[in-house]
């Protein structure tokens, strides 16, 4: 019916699915034709199982072979691939397939059998899931009830003090009614107070520290560890941004730095000017807490908002041990601020004559210039400058 008829192949091939719908592809053109057409057409595998199905009673396998050899055809899965070659086995009479599909179909079973194993699994999983979650509600409800339990054994005068200092503003009678329980080691006491959140009332100085603060900066380690055992945060920031192990470290109180780092606080923790415990550390010359830090992690160059590292700082407030240590540990010396100054010139300025001649000791470059062209020597005075001028005499 095609012959004498230019066919657009292209056209055909992309409404091939009519033709094969309505069971005319082989009624209508010649084989030739049909595999030109199979250039151009894409078919799903029920598309090309229906057209091989059709040729059966029309062309012959060879035929069929010719005309489709050049189907594109869209195989998304193993189901696909079996049912394709399946049918092209048996229209095409291609024997040699058959232990092809017997490996796939054996794919697909064991594949099954996997999916099947997994979504078990997955349910199970599920399930245990939702009874850990129900577990997990009942203890809550259970330690709830524990702690109401035991609320109600405590004496109504405790009561009515939580209820007092709450509407309190007197830090320090709330940190001294925090140091009495925790004299007394009346945990379920310390617990209730906790709960009722009185030890996050702040003094009310600019720095606002909490109790657990307080406890920090004073060096109580014992109620440092009545309050976290109770559920204080560790890591909770004063007005200042300071946390508890912040505080220990500005005081240089080891035992508690040591408790709050094994409780997994913060140690690069910076309060509100970029400072952090070993900063601190350092600048009030702490060389116990300055080594322990260090030995758990502590980043030595750690700089604050002004590029005050804790070499810089030490040297400034002249800690000379600290900067004896911190120079030992390959800390940097030359390490500069915002403003360009290193550890050298920063102690130059403020007169700290045993860390110049330290830092020159070791090597301190004595011509160094700030970012406005200062040397050591520029902003010394006194008797560093003295000593900063003898030794460029020489």
């Amino acid at each position: 019916m095609s012959r004498g008829i230019v066919l657009n192949y292209e056209y055909i091939g992309s409404h091939i699915k009519d033709y094969i719908q309505e069971d005319k592809l082989f009624s209508i053109f010649e084989v030739e034709d049909i595999e030109s057409i199979m250039k151009f057409a894409n078919l799903t595998p029920d598309d090309f199982n229906s057209l091989l199905a059709q040729s059966h009673s029309v062309i012959s396998a060879r035929e069929l072979y010719t005309c489709t050899r050049n189907a594109n055809i869209s195989i998304n899965n193993i189901q696909d691939a079996i049912s394709t070659l399946k049918s092209v086995q048996k229209y095409m009479k291609m024997r040699i397939f058959e232990g092809i599909i017997g490996i796939l179909e054996q794919l697909q079973k064991d594949q099954s059998i996997t999916t099947n194993k997994i979504e078990k699994l997955q349910a199970d999983l599920n399930q245990i899931q939702k009874e850990k979650e129900n577990i997990e509600k009942e203890m809550q409800t259970l330690h709830s009830q524990l702690k109401e339990k035991e609320g109600n054994d405590l004496p109504k005068e405790f009561f009515s003090k939580i209820s007092e200092l709450k509407n309190s503003e007197d830090f320090k009678q709330i940190y001294k009614f925090f140091e009495e329980i925790s004299k007394k080691g009346n945990q379920k006491m310390m617990q209730k107070a906790c709960d009722e959140e009185l030890w996050k009332k702040q003094d009310d100085d600019f720095l606002g520290r909490n109790v657990l603060h307080f406890a920090s900066v004073k060096g109580n380690l014992r109620l440092v560890k009545s309050l976290i055992e109770c559920g204080c945060d560790k890591d909770f920031n004063s007005k200042n941004g300071g946390t508890a192990l912040f505080w220990s470290s500005i005081s240089g109180y080891l035992k508690v730095v040591k408790y709050l780092i094994s409780v997994g606080a913060n140690k690069e923790a910076k309060d509100n000017g970029g400072r952090t415990p070993l900063i601190e550390a350092s600048e009030n010359g702490h060389l116990p807490v300055v080594k322990y830090l260090i030995s758990v992690g502590a980043n030595k160059e750690a700089k604050d908002n002004y590029g005050s590292t804790p070499l810089i700082r030490a040297s400034i407030y002249g800690k000379l041990e600290v900067v004896q240590y911190l120079i030992s540990i390959g800390t940097d010396k030359e390490a500069k601020d915002n403003y360009g100054s290193t550890p050298l010139i920063e102690a130059s300025y403020f007169g700290k004559l045993e860390v110049v001649q330290y830092l020159i000791s070791v090597g301190a470059n004595k011509e160094a210039k700030d970012n406005y062209g200062k040397t050591a020597l520029d902003k010394s005075k006194g008797a560093v400058r003295e000593y900063l001028l003898s030794i460029a005499r020489k």
